[in-house]
């Protein structure tokens, strides 16, 4: 059970077989603690942030009966998350898994291969290995002390990257502490979420069908996931 902490009414919703207790400023896209296998940063993030022409990007669709997702995926900014999720992918890993976790102005999640078969335990699952994160605080406009803090959480970071922020349209990884990326992600629905900067390995972003996105409701089904040519 995650308990996060709440700074006026407290909110309790069961989803999936485990409790989370949150607000909006609180929140963090997790999976169970028990999966097999959130500090505030800046308000001026670093334009390193901003992803350039140069980088490299994956173009991929996701397929639901509301409607198609395009998403850009950052192999440079991310390569081991993406190559992660582009596997997974391929293996048609995803095909009829559910968003399990919907909550408006925040977030959608899935990834979940429980929620193929409504499995009580859903929120837990995942491919049955977990991988470390790949966050750059810096690159984040995260302070020394918040850095500091993050750390003595457990939290590793590699400096040699440029991470993206935790903003609308952001598609990163859900997880359950430091380094427990398996195969559940969020997309970030109407809201910058800058408390989660520095928890969660952003590794790519919609470029169209936000209006799917925010059509999206617990239950519905990933159909497929496709990809386009690399640029």
């Amino acid at each position: 059970m995650i308990k996060v902490t709440i700074s006026a009414l407290l909110v309790v919703v069961f989803l999936g077989g485990a409790f989370f207790y949150f607000n909006r400023e609180a929140e963090a896209p997790n999976e169970d603690e028990n999966n097999e296998n959130t500090s505030k940063s800046d308000e001026n993030v670093s334009d390193n942030a901003e992803i350039s022409e140069q980088n490299s990007k994956i173009s991929a669709i996701l397929k639901t009966a509301k409607g198609d997702i395009e998403l850009e995926l950052y192999p440079e900014i991310a390569p081991k998350t993406v190559e992660n999720f582009v596997k997974l992918s391929k293996n048609n890993f995803y095909n009829g898994i559910k968003f399990h976790r919907v909550i408006a102005g925040f977030v959608i999640q899935g990834g979940d291969p429980l929620s193929k078969t409504d499995d009580p335990m859903v929120g837990t699952g995942g491919p049955g290995y977990v991988f470390e994160d790949e966050i750059n605080p810096r690159s984040l406009g995260l302070s020394d002390l918040e850095i500091s803090n993050l750390e003595s959480e457990g939290y590793e970071y590699n400096y040699d990257l440029e991470s993206l922020p935790i903003k609308v349209g952001a598609l990163a990884m859900a997880n359950s502490g430091p380094n427990t990326n398996g195969s559940q992600f969020f997309l970030v629905t109407e809201k910058d979420q800058p408390h989660l900067n520095g928890k969660h390995t952003v590794f790519g972003r919609v470029v169209t069908g936000m209006d799917v996105v925010l059509k999206i409701e617990q239950g519905d089904a990933i159909q497929s996931i496709t990809f386009l040519d690399a640029k």
